[in-house]
C-alpha cells in the first residue's frame, strides 16, 4: 500500500472569543439534550402510556427513532447554516474573509480529499463483498452438484451390484464356477505368501548387505498390499 503523502494541515489559529463560542455552542447542544430528557421523563405516566395497552415494543421503538431522527436533521442543519458563510468565504477566497476563515482552506481541501478516499474505498469494499457472494453462491450451487453426482453413482453401484447378483443367483454352474475360481485365488495367494515370506528370510539371514541392491531389498521391504477377497 503507498504511504499517503498528504500534509497534515496546522491546527486553526482561534482566538480566545473564537474558541470560547464554540465551547458556547457545545455546552447549548448538551443543555438542549438534557432539558429534552427531564422534560420527557417529568411528562412521563404509566398508566397513559399508549404503548401499555394495544401497543409494542416496536412501536415505541419506532417512535423513539423518529424522535432521534428529528433531533440529528434540526442539528444537522443547523451546522450546515452557521459553516456555509464561512466555508463560502474560504473557498472562493472571498475579499471579507477573516483570517480564520482563511485558514479553513486546507482543512476543507483534505475533508474532500478524504471523502474521496472513503468513497473509492467503499466501492471496492462493495465489490469485494459481491465477489464474494458470487463465489459462495458458486460453491454452493457446486456442492449440491456434486451431492446429486455421488447420489447417482451410489445408484448405479447399487444397480451394478445388484446385476451381478441376479446373473449369479439365475445361472447355478456360473456361482459355482465363480466360487471354484475364488477359493483357487485364495491358495495361489496363500502359497505366494508362504515362498515370499521364505525368500525374505533367507536374504536377511543370508548376512548379504541387501540394502544395496534393489531386486533384494525389493523381495526384503515390499509390503504386502493385495487386497482379501
Amino acid at each position: 500500500m503507498a504511504e499517503s503523502t498528504t500534509d497534515t494541515p496546522a491546527p486553526l489559529l482561534l482566538s480566545d472569543d473564537e474558541r470560547r463560542i464554540l465551547e458556547l455552542h457545545d455546552r447549548l447542544q448538551q443543555l438542549q439534550l438534557e432539558i429534552a430528557l427531564l422534560t420527557a421523563q417529568k411528562d412521563y405516566n404509566p398508566k397513559q402510556s399508549p404503548y401499555r395497552e394495544g401497543g409494542s415494543i416496536e412501536v415505541a421503538q419506532k417512535a423513539l427513532l423518529d424522535s432521534r431522527s428529528r433531533y440529528v436533521l434540526r442539528d444537522q442543519v443547523v451546522q450546515s447554516v452557521v459553516a456555509a458563510n464561512p466555508i463560502l468565504q474560504a473557498v472562493h477566497n472571498g475579499t471579507k474573509a477573516s483570517p480564520i476563515e482563511r485558514d479553513l482552506l486546507p482543512i476543507l481541501e483534505q475533508r474532500d480529499q478524504s471523502s474521496s478516499t472513503l468513497a473509492h474505498q467503499s466501492t471496492e469494499l462493495r465489490a469485494l463483498l459481491n465477489e464474494i457472494t458470487e463465489v459462495e453462491s458458486q460453491s454452493l450451487r457446486l456442492g449440491r452438484e456434486n451431492v446429486d453426482l455421488a447420489s447417482r453413482l451410489l445408484d448405479l453401484a447399487e444397480q451394478t451390484n445388484r446385476s451381478k447378483e441376479e446373473a449369479v443367483n439365475t445361472d447355478p454352474e456360473r456361482a459355482a464356477e465363480i466360487s471354484r475360481l475364488e477359493g483357487e485365488v485364495r491358495l495361489s495367494r496363500q502359497r505366494w505368501r508362504v515362498l515370499k515370506g521364505t525368500a525374505s528370510a533367507v536374504v536377511a539371514g543370508s548376512g548379504i548387505d541387501w540394502s544395496r541392491d534393489a531386486e533384494l531389498r525389493e523381495i526384503v521391504l515390499d509390503p504386502e498390499n493385495d487386497d482379501e477377497l
